[in-house]
């Protein structure tokens, strides 16, 4: 028993009982809706005052506050008119916004929990695909330019074999090929970097199966390239004291996603569902 009262999903379920109990009580039902009184309290006149400070920059003086305060007032009667017109039944927007409200509140809980270490760092070795440094190419490239050129894939081909068979360094690549709007070398790029430059099929292509030298040519969207790869970094676990902060936020996450299934697993179990899909050939 006192195993089971140390872990962390029941402290999150004792204290989510005791929010939404209290939550019951500060928030009126359709029949304390009944009461015609509406009070306007020091917490709601500090509220406004707030709301208006962030959006202005300075306080209102009396004659704004008390038109703040009509619009409260306005607001509330509408809501409390709303509500007992059962306006919100069936409304997609209401729905939404009332599910996104109640995960809201089990986000604030489950950001309460403090990890331990141990359990840190367990959530870390579980998850390391999450914490590497992706493979990094370094490499230089010639273009071929399809509007300086009749057919640039030829041309790129007949340096090609020019270069595998030339003695090192015996051609000086920088006097081939046509001019590109970017660099011809490129350091330590990642494949998302290398997409962003030059497309989806050039990185698709570089970084399947990679190695040192002279591909073949290679196309994308601005033309034909060779490309020379000079140096391969192969994908690395960052250490947990570099990524700690991430692995705590993602910690958080992962527990709140928890959370929700179990509470609406719990919740689920209060009510019956019915539902035929006979018509629809499923059963």
């Amino acid at each position: 028993m006192q195993k089971i009262l140390r872990e962390p999903l029941v402290h999150f379920l004792l204290m989510g009982a005791g929010l939404f109990y209290l939550y019951s009580f500060l928030n009126p039902s359709a029949a304390q809706l009944e009461n015609k009184v509406i009070r306007i309290e020091e917490s709601d006149v500090q509220r406004l005052i707030k709301a208006y400070q962030q959006n202005w920059n300075s306080p209102p003086d009396s004659a704004t506050l008390k038109s703040l305060l009509k619009e409260e007032i306005k607001a509330e009667v509408f809501y409390r008119e709303a509500l007992r017109m059962q306006l919100d039944h069936n409304d997609e927007i209401i729905r939404r916004r009332l599910k996104q409200k109640y995960e809201f509140l089990v986000k604030d809980l489950a950001d309460s929990q403090q990890p331990s270490e141990a359990a840190l760092n367990d959530f870390y070795q579980k998850n390391a695909d999450f914490y590497q440094e992706p493979t990094k190419l370094s490499f230089s490239q010639i273009y071929f330019s399809p509007d300086k050129r009749k057919t640039p894939l030829v041309d790129a081909k007949a340096v090609l074999r020019q270069l595998i068979s030339s003695k090192k360094n015996a051609i000086d690549v920088k006097k081939i090929g046509d001019n590109f709007h970017l660099q011809n070398y490129f350091a330590e790029r990642d494949y998302n970097d290398v997409r962003q430059l030059f497309g989806q099929d050039f990185a698709k292509a570089i970084f399947a199966n990679p190695s040192t030298g002279w591909t073949a040519p290679i196309r994308s969207g601005y033309g034909i390239h060779l490309v020379n790869i000079t140096a391969i970094q192969d994908k690395t676990v960052l250490p947990f004291t570099q990524v700690k902060d991430k692995v705590i936020s993602d910690w958080k996450i992962s527990q709140q996603q928890l959370y929700n299934e179990q509470l609406y697993t719990n919740l689920l179990k209060k009510y019956e569902v019915e539902y035929d899909l006979e018509k629809w050939g499923e059963e």
